[in-house]
């Protein structure tokens, strides 16, 4: 049971989402404003293309050009990025990141088969939200790996910190109360 761009384009409608579908393309865009995420220009702005496969029974989501790779980064840089992606890829559902070597653009991408199952309008609100926000949640730690060389820490090693954190802070208020 395929699905299609005017089956999708009416889930938009109703979820109040502006979007596109351009006539003969294989895809519609639709966007979201962003608080965190910027996109290459600088704005805080996330575009995403839904695009059918299979005769319509693979769906892809993604946001094209999200990043750019520079072709001069430094191969530190470069591993930087990739286990941040990687690492983002692990803490969230369903989104995955995509490389292109050719022009260094970087998309992040969610796509599943329908195969004989019926596609609804919680699915692709799901999808859209999820990508807008994952990407809003981890654009510093993704803008730090290309230009800083940074990784995130993990979810086990921001824990640990805090703990540290709380027990000095436990430490320094005993010695103000001459404890």
């Amino acid at each position: 049971m395929a699905t299609t761009l005017r089956e999708i384009s009416g889930f938009l409608n109703e979820e109040g989402l502006k979007h596109s579908d351009p006539d003969g393309k294989d895809y519609i865009r639709t966007g979201f404003r962003t608080d965190n995420y910027r996109n290459p220009d600088g704005e805080h702005s996330l575009s995403i293309i839904i695009r059918l496969e299979e005769d319509g029974e693979f769906v892809k989501v993604f946001a094209p050009e999200a990043y750019k790779c520079p072709s001069d980064l430094s191969s530190f840089h470069r591993l930087s990025l990739f286990q941040t992606l990687l690492q983002v890829s692990w803490m969230t559902k369903m989104v995955q990141f995509e490389y292109d070597p050719d022009d260094g653009e970087i998309r992040p991408i969610i796509e599943f088969p329908l195969e004989d199952a019926l596609l609804t309008r919680r699915q692709i609100s799901r999808c859209l939200h999820a990508l807008a926000q994952i990407l809003d949640r981890h654009h510093e730690a993704i803008v730090d790996a290309v230009n800083h060389g940074l990784t995130p820490e993990t979810p086990k090693a921001n824990m640990e910190a805090y703990e540290e954190f709380l027990r000095q802070r436990r430490e320094a208020r005993r010695r103000e109360l001459g404890e």
